[in-house]
């Protein structure tokens, strides 16, 4: 009786574990992520921080549980590993967020060079509108000199 209560005990403990486990959905989102931005992109860099985000999230929630089963100087040890992790996570998020500000420089990059692109276009556009007008204005000016030579009997 006393071993069925302890395994009782014991499956209830694992429960809350089992309620708020998030690791498996948050692995599978994390990968979809990686999996289109990967596609789009072609970045390793990008790939070895979420690798890294991961390993250490789950660092993460491996030493809080140990810690909570932990007692005495070995609770000193992993609350001082509990501070280091989440610097290394700041850390890794901060490396995230650098590699969003690349992208951002590399999308105004592409703005820029759309606009120049356009901007060579409409002066090109102009060249070939000042030329045919210079063309349209040398034939009149060829035009009104013949009708002067055959008014004033000019002879070529």
């Amino acid at each position: 009786m006393k071993i069925m209560i302890s395994q009782v005990g014991r499956e209830l403990y694992k429960v809350p574990l089992r309620i708020l486990d998030h690791r498996v959905f948050v692995n599978g989102e994390i990968e979809a992520f990686l999996e289109n931005f990967e596609v789009r992109r072609n970045d390793s860099e990008v790939e070895k921080l979420f690798q890294v985000t991961e390993t250490v999230g789950s660092l993460k929630y491996d030493l809080s549980r140990c810690s909570a089963t932990g007692s005495g100087s070995g609770a000193e040890n992993l609350a001082q590993l509990d501070t280091e992790v989440t610097h290394l996570l700041d850390g890794v998020n901060a490396l995230l967020a650098k590699a969003k500000a690349s992208t951002r420089l590399q999308e105004t990059r592409l703005a820029r060079e759309q606009r120049r692109a356009e901007f060579l276009t409409n002066l090109e556009h102009g060249y070939r509108r000042i030329e045919n007008s210079f063309e349209e204005k040398e034939e009149e000016i060829a035009e009104l000199y013949s009708d002067l030579q055959l008014k004033l009997n000019i002879a070529k």
